[in-house]
């Protein structure tokens, strides 16, 4: 029986402690209007959004049914084929990452329409523009392959947004042991711009995190952290003409076993 854990995720409330950590605020009611999709948060010079992807994409029907298309049309398919965005053949990857990026792709434009009309409202249009991207439970894009689609789709699509800092938190569940990884990063959307309080929202996040971690830790039975805990990446299953599609959730060693084994070699 696997032993589970109330693994924090990345909500709005703890984006707001960090937002507050670096002179940062959501913006209060005098500063929005019903008119316009409003933005999340005044930064020191900065106009944000938050976008939290909570679904993993690679569940919807349609999603599964466009993989199955592209990998049949071009290869002979064995009976058993892994679904790994790193490990996909180059020469589909493109057209894997449009698949899957869908999601992300409709955030960001939505991110970007409500940056711009902030700043617009607030006359800010001097201010940069910031997206805060975190991926709570698309699995199927590890953390380095999520920033590359947040930031593909900001070059691409948009000219309102200035810099986008994204954040994965990663839990894989074994039979015993837990691995749990929160990746930050930040990165200009056009090179040569810098924005001074990057360095310290990432740090401010981490920290906040690792206070989540602490206090999951000391007070695992609380119900309130079990109704808002990040479920483990887990496997996904679906079929089509005889073959059977797999993202298989990442292994994760018993160290139980591993020190048994230790022991046997010495």
């Amino acid at each position: 029986m696997k032993i589970f854990f109330p693994i924090p995720r990345i909500t709005e409330n703890f984006i707001d402690k960090a937002i507050e950590k670096i002179g940062g605020r959501r913006l209060n009611e005098n500063e929005k209007s019903e008119g316009i999709q409003n933005a999340d948060y005044i930064l020191p010079g900065a106009v944000a959004e938050l976008k939290i992807i909570e679904e993993e994409g690679l569940e919807k029907k349609s999603r599964q049914h466009k993989i199955k298309k592209i990998l049949s049309d071009r290869y002979l398919l064995p009976k058993e084929v892994e679904i790994d965005i790193r490990t996909i053949p180059d020469e589909i990857k493109p057209e894997f990452r449009q698949i899957l990026g869908g999601p992300i792709q409709t955030a960001v434009k939505k991110a970007a329409k409500q940056i711009k009309e902030t700043k617009a409202f607030l006359k800010k249009n001097l201010d940069l523009g910031i997206l805060i991207a975190v991926n709570n439970g698309y699995g199927s894009l590890p953390d380095e392959e999520f920033e590359k689609l947040v930031l593909s789709y900001a070059r691409k699509d948009t000219s309102q947004i200035d810099f986008i800092i994204c954040s994965t938190v990663d839990y894989h569940q074994g039979d015993f042991d837990a691995y749990v990884f929160i990746s930050s990063h930040c990165y200009a959307v056009n090179e040569g711009l810098r924005y001074p309080k990057s360095d310290d929202f990432i740090q401010a996040v981490n920290e906040i995190f690792s206070e989540s971690m602490t206090c999951m830790m000391h007070n695992q039975m609380d119900p309130k952290l079990w109704d808002n805990s990040l479920p483990p990446i887990s496997d996904i299953f679906f079929e089509g003409d005889g073959v059977t599609f797999i993202r298989s959730a990442p292994e994760v060693p018993d160290s139980r076993f591993m020190n048994q084994n230790t022991k046997q070699r010495h």
